[in-house]
């Protein structure tokens, strides 16, 4: 009986013990989030590591060492944290825009914008998305993807600086081509350009001297006697002077009609 008691004794005190140990956590659970509810961050993570499995303390411990680093602007580091963290509040977010931001740093262009591609919307993933697209196309020489990408992002970055160097660039092509006689290819390349500087009427004045040029040829090739080659010249110039109609009498004389 005495050994009876004794026991039930000694249960009794594991039990005022644990239930004081689980009051004493639960306090300190309330003291750390109230730590992370004020945005002391670095302290509520401290706080949240000294309860260990309590609750959910671990996984608030990794967001909050996550926004710590993260607001530092220190995403690499940040990062291994919210890989801890991913389902909880914006941990997802923050994974992937760190990642994103790790891979940019990289040079990882591509896998970068992948990862930006998944968090829409959030903070300035979407100017972060279009930079490293204007960078994968302006490594790949597609200039047209290149300075939209680019001009969407906006002042993220050196986007701005790079859209005006590749813009300088295109314009002294377009420059060269047209002083070399080739019109066509410097009304493309002026094209491109949309409003910067004197580029939309240059594109105009290229186009009416390759066509006026193109229109002569047709000329040429029906005096001549090729019927064919006319036709296919005054063919691609419909809509410029009576170059449709041109290819319309050439086609019914022709038999294409």
């Amino acid at each position: 009986m005495k050994r009876f008691c004794r026991a039930c004794l000694m249960c009794a005190m594991v039990l005022t013990l644990l239930c004081g140990c689980s009051q004493d956590f639960a306090g300190a659970y309330e003291d750390a989030v109230e730590l992370f509810a004020q945005g002391d961050y670095a302290q509520a993570a401290h706080a949240f590591d000294r309860l260990g499995d309590f609750a959910n303390a671990a996984t608030y411990a990794a967001y909050s060492w996550g926004l710590t680093y993260y607001n530092q602007g220190d995403y690499a580091t940040a990062l291994a944290y919210f890989a801890n963290a991913r389902g909880f509040m914006y941990g997802e977010e923050r994974y992937q825009y760190c990642l994103g931001d790790t891979l940019e740093r990289a040079g990882s262009y591509g896998e970068a914008a992948q990862a930006y591609a998944l968090i829409p919307g959030f903070e300035d993933a979407d100017q972060r998305y279009q930079y490293c697209l204007g960078c994968v196309a302006q490594q790949a020489s597609d200039a047209s993807a290149a300075l939209n990408a680019y001009a969407l992002a906006g002042n993220y970055g050196d986007a701005a600086d790079r859209l005006l160097d590749l813009q300088v660039e295109i314009y002294t092509q377009a420059r060269q081509k047209k002083a070399q006689g080739d019109y066509a290819g410097a009304s493309e390349l002026f094209l491109l350009l949309g409003d910067y500087h004197d580029s939309a009427s240059e594109a105009l004045a290229c186009q009416d001297i390759y066509r006026e040029a193109l229109y002569a040829q047709a000329e040429e090739l029906e005096a001549a006697g090729d019927l064919q080659g006319a036709y296919e010249r005054f063919k691609s110039l419909e809509g410029y002077n009576d170059a449709g109609a041109r290819a319309s009498d050439l086609a019914q004389r022709l038999g294409l009609e």
